[in-house]
């Protein structure tokens, strides 16, 4: 499993030994994380990794050798944090720069095969309104169709507690 989570100390502690011992997990807290530069050298120059060196260089990589792809996110005005969001943007080298009409519209050919890949989001937040859950889900399944991945599930939860059952249930 790959994790993205923004959690706290705290919460991290709580969930991580759920996953198994062999995961890969990446936090604002343990790695920083350099925006994307909008270059779209992981597309031409360097297929796959990104041309920034640090912890986030590799991210098709890592999503692809974990096959099951979860994030732990703060729902924030209907949206992933900005810490994930920077993922998720470092994240398109699993892409290639060719389109493909989706439902009537237009998005990225794979450049990988994703067909196996399984991409989990858990929103979290006590204070987010309806429509921002709404806004989250319609944004999860935007995400994982531009990502090309067709197996995806996306949980909302007032309490991070409850992602604890859900991480048990996988």
């Amino acid at each position: 499993m790959l994790l993205i989570h923004d959690l706290n100390a705290h919460d991290s502690k709580e969930i991580i030994p759920l996953l198994p011992s062999n995961s890969k997990i990446l936090s604002k807290e343990s790695d920083n994380i350099k925006g994307c530069l909008g270059c779209f050298n992981c597309w031409t120059k360097t297929p796959g990794k990104c041309i920034i060196n640090d912890s986030y260089t590799e991210m098709p990589k890592y999503i692809l050798e974990e096959k099951t792809f979860i994030i732990i996110t703060q729902i924030k005005y209907g949206c992933y944090t900005a810490y994930v969001k920077n993922v998720i943007d470092r994240s398109i080298g699993i892409l290639l720069p060719f389109f493909q009409n989706v439902n009537g519209e237009l998005h990225h050919l794979p450049r990988y095969d994703n067909s196996n890949l399984k991409f989990i989001v858990i929103g979290y937040g006590n204070d987010a309104t309806s429509m921002e859950e709404q806004t989250f889900k319609a944004l999860v399944k935007g995400n994982a169709i531009n990502l090309c991945i067709p197996n995806h599930e996306c949980y909302v939860i007032k309490d991070i507690s409850d992602a604890k059952e859900i991480i048990k249930n996988l």
